[in-house]
């Protein structure tokens, strides 16, 4: 995020406004599409690693599995004797409790409010940036308290947009019948989070620019309501949805 937003500062600073008019598209997918899709692309596979090693407990059996040296695999088998009094007992205990007990370290993806923090915090100094330019300008004190709001409250917006990433991304982990038919996939939620960013860029944009307080007053109202939903949402999968990916899988 901080490359990216460097990466849009660079681009507005160095290029004149006739430049950014004709290519403004194509920069901001230069800056934003393509990260986010090799992004996804890894994304996913980690995911689709995470449900496949859970799901493989399911069928675990020690007496197929393979050490480097006999040497090894008689120590280990000796020590599950030890320790599990049997190889059957040992079966059952990765099979079930072990299961359970990654189960719930892996919950459903959500990004944790300190991640979001951290990652957002780019765009709160592109946000102060902003004000000291119109400040500097000599914009209205009603000018700057409407830019700083709007802009703000975009923040949450984009909160959004990062958890659906790594909620899509796992939604969609399972790979396509074909290399071609995965990258689909992925270009799919790519699309999706990059349509969200545009629309909700182009909302912040056209509030700033109207002078009406009753849209600017319900954006804001809508902007603060978007972490309670995004919590509420990813607290209910977090409860579900460990066991629907596994029988998904």
């Amino acid at each position: 995020m901080w490359c990216t937003v460097l990466a849009v500062t660079a681009g507005i600073g160095l290029t004149d406004s006739s430049f950014r008019k004709s290519y403004l598209v194509v920069l901001f997918i230069a800056v934003f599409l393509l990260p986010v899709i090799l992004f996804l692309h890894a994304l996913r596979h980690s995911y689709r690693e995470k449900g496949r090693l859970i799901f493989d407990l399911n069928s675990f059996d020690v007496n197929t599995l393979v050490c480097h040296s006999d040497f090894d695999r008689a120590f280990i088998l000796s020590a599950i004797d030890a320790w599990y009094g049997s190889r059957e007992a040992f079966k059952d205990f990765v099979r079930s409790d072990l299961r359970e007990e990654l189960l719930s370290l892996l919950p459903s993806p959500h990004l944790p409010c300190a991640y979001a923090a951290l990652i957002l915090s780019c765009l709160v100094t592109w946000i102060l940036d902003l004000s000291v330019c119109l400040y500097k300008a000599g914009a209205d004190i009603r000018i700057l308290a409407r830019n700083f709001l709007a802009y703000l409250a975009f923040i949450l917006w984009s909160w959004c947009a990062f958890n659906g990433l790594f909620y899509l991304s796992d939604r969609t982990s399972e790979s396509g019948r074909t290399r071609l038919l995965d990258w689909f996939k992925t270009l799919g939620v790519a699309g999706v989070i990059f349509l969200w960013a545009v629309i909700s860029f182009a909302v912040v944009v056209g509030v700033t620019r109207q002078s009406d307080s009753v849209g600017f007053f319900c954006y804001l109202a809508f902007s603060m309501m978007l972490p309670f939903f995004i919590l509420d949402t990813f607290k209910v999968c977090r409860r579900h949805c460990p066991k629907q990916g596994a029988t998904r899988l």
